[in-house]
């Protein structure tokens, strides 16, 4: 008896540790369980940070990638923005919010770089085509975003009035008309196409106020305006030879501003190194607004007879003359350049008009030729900003 109770304490602790270490077999066996079963369920997703399908593989023949980024092409911001949280998966290894994420930056240039503070991104391209038509449009799409990162993203979407990217901007300012958003143009401000632009301008001479520089490059087409602040980036040609090719670029868009102000601060230029279709796109441009200088210096230069043409046209119009149907240099020459020496100057009058009001039908060149005088004339003494004219508008008439 007294060797049994001597060896009990060895019973019990042998037991106990038999019991150990099945309990802690068993808690094995279930994490290997939970192991394995993880792993098959998450097969078909890659790990943030793995390899993504390879930049050569054309993701266009996935039918499902492709219809759901056709649905989505059509979303607003907003409504794409609810999707970031779809953690779905669609095909090959993309879910559904890495295609929402792809649609908010491409169809409404959201600014992605600056809502994750910077940095590199993965990222693939992807093509596919509208259904309404057969454009075919490409697509940067970023596996392997962590879920801190979309919420990052739902963060500064939600919390900025313009998370978007310059081009977003300036699409934005494009689509607005004067008194622009003072945030919207004060987070313009900030972009480096326009601080390049402003930087060309000040230091070649040419101050213009923020608001004016701005209303000046959105009648550039954006491919103008970032390739030129890309250009100034990199070499810092901030030159009169710069500002006048730049000018002259949005003279191809269209740009009434740009016409004005190459006008206005390089007039000799113009009239001596711009070709004969550039002269004549500026002319248009400008219409009966265009220095009446220049256009007599045109008349007076070798340049071909569709060039002073269109300056005697103008010079017509600005005069409230009908134009002749046999326009003829010489005459041209003489009526709004050549004096003869021996007729005596006009006694200058006392400055008076008389009141008209405006009616069907009416406009400033038809009024000016009926009360002959000219148009300018009459812009001047109405403080009139613009041509439109109203009916029953009172208007004076210089005499």
């Amino acid at each position: 008896m007294a060797q049994r109770t001597h060896t009990d304490p060895w019973v019990k602790k042998a037991k106990w540790l038999t019991q150990a270490l099945i309990i802690s077999g068993t808690l094995n066996v279930g994490l290997l369980c939970t192991f394995i079963y993880s792993a098959v369920k998450d097969a078909g997703r890659p790990l943030a940070g793995s390899a993504y399908p390879p930049k050569d593989v054309d993701l266009s023949s996935k039918k499902g990638l492709q219809d759901l980024l056709a649905s989505y092409s059509r979303l607003s911001f907003q409504d794409l923005l609810l999707r970031l949280a779809n953690t779905e998966l669609v095909e090959a290894g993309f879910s559904r919010r890495d295609v929402a994420l792809a649609c908010l930056t491409r169809f409404h240039h959201f600014n992605l770089e600056r809502a994750l503070g910077g940095g590199t991104l993965e990222k693939r391209k992807i093509s596919f085509k509208h259904q309404e038509g057969s454009e075919t449009l490409t697509l940067d799409i970023y596996p392997g975003l962590a879920d801190y990162q979309y919420q990052a993203i739902v963060h500064y979407a939600k919390t900025e009035k313009w998370p978007l990217t310059p081009q977003g901007l300036f699409f934005e300012i494009q689509a607005t008309r004067p008194p622009f958003d003072p945030s919207l143009l004060e987070t313009f401000y900030l972009t480096g196409e326009f601080h390049y632009l402003q930087l060309l301008f000040s230091k070649t001479g040419v101050a213009l106020k923020k608001e004016h520089l701005v209303a000046l490059l959105s009648q550039a087409s954006w491919p103008t305006l970032s390739e030129t602040a890309e250009y100034l980036r990199q070499n810092s040609n901030f030159t009169l030879s710069e500002r006048r090719h730049f000018l002259q670029r949005l003279l191809s868009d269209d740009s009434k501003l740009a016409a004005k102000i190459l006008l206005d601060t390089d007039q000799e230029y113009c009239l001596k190194n711009l070709d004969n279709d550039t002269v004549i796109t500026l002319c248009k441009l400008l219409g009966d607004r265009a220095n009446t200088s220049f256009l007599r210096g045109l008349l007076n230069s070798p340049r071909p007879d569709a060039v002073w043409k269109k300056a005697a046209s103008i010079l017509y119009e600005q005069a409230a003359e009908e134009i002749p149907e046999a326009l003829e240099l010489d005459s041209a020459k003489r009526r709004f350049i050549e004096l003869k020496a021996d007729t005596p100057p006009l006694p200058r009058k006392a400055k008076t008009s008389i009141a008209y009001t405006v009616v069907a039908g009416d406009s400033l060149w038809k009024i000016a030729r009926d009360h002959k005088t000219t148009i300018a004339k009459l812009r001047e003494a109405n403080n009139l900003e613009s041509d439109t004219l109203k009916i029953g508008q009172a208007l004076k008439i210089p005499e």
